[in-house]
C-alpha cells in the first residue's frame, strides 16, 4: 500500500498495479515485436532468394536450349557449306565417277565448315553460360543483401526493447534486471 495522500488508497493502490502491470508486460510485448520483425524480414529474405534462384534457373535453361540449337544446326551448316565450296569450285564431274581430287577437296571443305560451326557453338555456350553464372551471382548478392538487411532490422528491434525496458524501468523508480 502506498504512503497516505488525499487520494483514496484503494484508486492509489489500482495505479501502482496498473503500472507494475504495465512494467511487467513490457518484454514480453518488445520480444513479440522483436520476434514478429524478424520472421518478416527472413521470409522477405527467402522469397527474394527463391525468385533469384527461379529467374536463374529460365535463364541457364534458354542458354542450354540455344547452345543445343546451335549444335543441332553444326550438320546441316557443314552440309551446305561442303555443297556450296563443290560447287563453286569444281566443274561438274562425268556421271561414272568424281575424280579423287574432287572428293578429296570436298571432305576437307566439309570438315573446315563443321570445325568452324563447332567452334561457333562453343562460343555460345560459353557466353551463355557466363550470362547465367553472372545472373547466379547476382541473385546470391541480392539474397545476401536481404539476409543483411533482417539482421540490422534484428539488431534494432532488440536495441528498441532494451530502450523500452530501460525507460518503463525508469519511469516506475526501478532498475531493469539483466
Amino acid at each position: 500500500m502506498a504512503f497516505p495522500t488525499n487520494v483514496n488508497d484503494q484508486i492509489t493502490d489500482s495505479v501502482s498495479q496498473v503500472n507494475t502491470k504495465v512494467l511487467g508486460d513490457a518484454p514480453a510485448i518488445a520480444m513479440g515485436n522483436l520476434f514478429q520483425a524478424t520472421a518478416q524480414a527472413l521470409a522477405n529474405a527467402a522469397h527474394n532468394a527463391t525468385e533469384s534462384q527461379q529467374q536463374a534457373y529460365e535463364t541457364m535453361q534458354a542458354s542450354t536450349t540455344q547452345g543445343i540449337s546451335t549444335l543441332l544446326s553444326v550438320d546441316t551448316a557443314s552440309a551446305g557449306e561442303a555443297t556450296k565450296e563443290i560447287f563453286a569450285a569444281a566443274p561438274p564431274a562425268p556421271p561414272s565417277e568424281p575424280s579423287e581430287a574432287v572428293t578429296e577437296q570436298a571432305i576437307q571443305a566439309a570438315i573446315a565448315a563443321q570445325e568452324a560451326a563447332m567452334r561457333a557453338a562453343n562460343q555460345a555456350v560459353q557466353a551463355a553460360m557466363a550470362s547465367a553464372n553472372a545472373a547466379v551471382q547476382a541473385a546470391m548478392q541480392q539474397a545476401a543483401q536481404a539476409l543483411q538487411a533482417a539482421m540490422t532490422q534484428t539488431q534494432a528491434a532488440a536495441q528498441a526493447q532494451a530502450a523500452a525496458a530501460a525507460a518503463l524501468a525508469a519511469a516506475a523508480g526501478t532498475l531493469p534486471e539483466d
